[in-house]
């Protein structure tokens, strides 16, 4: 009897004396809310990924799950690639070369990101670094172009890194990438802000600024983006259009859709886009 008594005495007590605990949540959540924009991307709830050491995480948008030992991606751990094979080091200097003749010195990114390939490369039988082939290499240009202007407008914050670029078909295919993914074209890069927690405000803010510079400006470089649930962005200049997991443009946070171009009917000429 004393301990029904004892239920029927909490259940009777005011929800208010939980508000401690409400109130907190609330406070968070407006803490948070005053640094986005008004919103033109579709948040999802995603669990946030732990923090860790290794540049690159065990998890990628490609589909596996899997551990790196080494520092991808740290200028250590290019070095020693470079020091594995005397190609390595020559090619690999020579495609420096070819960026720098097209973009400039200070417009390149580090050799130590723009090579890296899928996360999947040890796996997958593959090294870490990969200089594409030298008839792709002028594919790299406008993406990298692209890449500092967002960097420059503020858009990219400048501890972006880029973590994956070239893939060779097998590697791609290996790694679950797209049928038709811009890795092996050289046109593609992916990208991800280290310090930016996956769910965080921070994180947001960039996705919704790229989406906001996607819908103004993505015509124009031919834009190619998507958005990850795991923290990873895609960006490439092969064609205008959005997308986000499982590659579908209905899974990109992005809510604006570009239109249709509208058929019109020129007299003497017929039908036209």
């Amino acid at each position: 009897m004393k301990k029904y008594c004892a239920t029927l005495l909490l259940l009777s007590l005011p929800l208010t004396t939980h508000a401690g605990l409400f109130s907190w949540n609330n406070k968070k959540q407006e803490t948070a809310s005053t640094h986005t924009p008004s919103p033109i991307i579709a948040q999802t709830s995603v669990t946030p990924k732990p923090n860790n050491q290794v540049q690159f995480d065990d998890h990628d948008h490609d589909g596996h799950s899997h551990e790196i030992e080494r520092q991808v991606g740290t200028e250590a751990d290019y070095q020693k690639w470079l020091n594995e094979r005397a190609y390595n080091r020559q090619i690999a200097t020579e495609y420096q070369r070819f960026l720098t003749y097209y973009l400039g010195a200070n417009n390149v990114p580090p050799m130590r990101e723009l090579l890296t390939t899928a996360r999947s490369w040890q796996e997958c039988g593959y090294d870490p670094y990969q200089v594409p082939p030298k008839e792709l290499w002028g594919q790299m240009l406008p993406t990298i172009r692209l890449y500092n202007e967002l960097r420059q407008r503020g858009i990219l914050p400048a501890n972006t890194q880029i973590r994956s670029v070239y893939r060779n078909p097998d590697l791609n295919r290996c790694a679950g990438g797209a049928v038709g993914s811009k890795h092996m074209t050289n046109g593609a890069m992916d990208i991800w802000v280290p310090d930016y927690e996956v769910g965080s405000w921070q994180l947001y803010n960039v996705q919704n600024k790229l989406c906001q510079f996607w819908i103004a400006n993505g015509e124009r470089h031919r834009f190619g983006l998507g958005i990850y649930a795991t923290g990873a962005i895609h960006l490439d200049t092969q064609g205008y259009r959005k997308w986000g997991g499982q590659f579908s443009q209905l899974g990109s946070p992005c809510r604006y859709n570009p239109p249709k171009p509208e058929k019109l009917y020129i007299d003497g000429q017929g039908w036209s886009e």
